[in-house]
This record gives C-alpha cells, structure tokens and sequence, in this order.
C-alpha cells in the first residue's frame, strides 16, 4: 500500500514538471521596440542633430532573443517604392544588454509573449527579410513601421491589411505605437520607458 502511495506521487511529480516545462516552451517573447521623433529643442539647435523625419519621425525594431531587426533605407531612398531597384535593407543587430537606445533617447519597449508557432514564423519570416529585402524603402511607401506592422500581422498580432492600408495606416510609428499600446493594455503586455534628455523636443503619444 506505501509502495503504491509512493509511486502515485511520484506520478503526480512527474506530470507537473511536465506540464511546467511545456508551459515554459510554449510561451516565449519578442520586444517591440521604439524610438520616438524628436528635434532639436529651443536653444540647443547647435549641439543637437536633426534626425530623419523630425518630430514624427523616430524608428520601431523587433527584437528576437538578443538580435535586434529593423527595415532601413540602403544608400539613399525614393519618394515613390521602384519595383526593382531596392533601396533597402533588413538590418540585424546584436544587443549587449536589455536596452535597445542609449540613456537620452526617449522609447518603449513592449515584451509580447507570442506562441511557439509564432515564434517560429516570425523568425523564418525575418532571416528570410535579411537574406533578401522583400520591398523598397520609400517615403510614400514602405518603411520601418509600416514594414514592422507588416510582420506583426503575419503572426497574428496586427489585423492584416494590403500593402496601400498598411503604408497608409502606418504611415509613421506613432500610429503603430498607438495600437501596440490599445494591444498592451488589453493583454497586459509589459511595457519599458525610457525619458529623453531635455535637449531635445520629443514626440507625445
């Protein structure tokens, strides 16, 4: 009888550690990360850069364990998308730390757990983006939010549109940030700040 109460628990141990570890391996995350517009501030025109696209401008990446991937410009930009001739990159960076911008610039992070399957999708979706660029960078086109929504939606995090909606509603990150923010309230995504130096004028959500 002790024998037979001893395996049952044994069991019992056995099936909660499995069922943990299947939990762990099911659930993982990415990082959203952004930085916002920004312009020099008054007084400080001389010591302060202006950064493309100024006050609404700014930048969104995702990151996938420490690897960071972002959509650039590659040697200049057309105003309008050319079918051919990209100009255009898939730009990976591998991070030291936890924080994708230096102290200064102002950004949020967003830690989305995603599934499995979604990890794995996304993952083949963008090494295939950085072995070859999947459209133009263009400024009446795709660029790194419209593109960065674009990926999202192909693993179920973003409604999924046509190429027009989605340059159009993502026109700049803002519009993005604001739906990965409707996103993580309603899932209770964790989210990371970061405060820019008064030097400069920064985007407001």
């Amino acid at each position: 009888m002790l024998r037979c109460f001893k395996i049952g628990i044994f069991c019992c141990f056995v099936l909660a550690c499995t069922f943990v570890c299947a939990q762990n391996d099911s659930v993982q995350f990415i990082q959203v990360h952004f930085l916002y517009g920004s312009k020099p501030a008054r007084g400080h025109k001389k010591t302060e850069f202006k950064y493309f696209g100024g006050i609404h401008g700014g930048h969104v990446t995702i990151q996938i364990d420490s690897m960071d991937y972002g959509f650039e410009p590659s040697q200049g930009f057309h105003v309008f998308a050319h079918r051919k001739k990209y100009k255009s990159d898939y730009v990976d960076k591998r991070l030291s730390g936890t924080q994708r911008y230096p102290d200064g610039n102002k950004a949020v992070t967003f830690i989305v757990p995603v599934s499995k399957e979604q990890n794995e999708r996304i993952r083949a979706i963008i090494y295939g983006y950085c072995s070859s660029t999947p459209y133009d960078y263009a400024f009446f086109g795709m660029r790194c939010a419209a593109s960065t929504s674009d990926i999202l939606a192909q693993i179920g995090l973003q409604k999924k549109r046509n190429r027009f909606l989605t340059i159009s509603r993502t026109f700049y990150p803002k519009k993005l940030r604001k739906r990965m923010f409707r996103l993580a309230e309603k899932n209770g995504y964790k989210v990371v700040r970061q405060e820019g130096r008064s030097s400069r004028k920064w985007e407001k959500d």
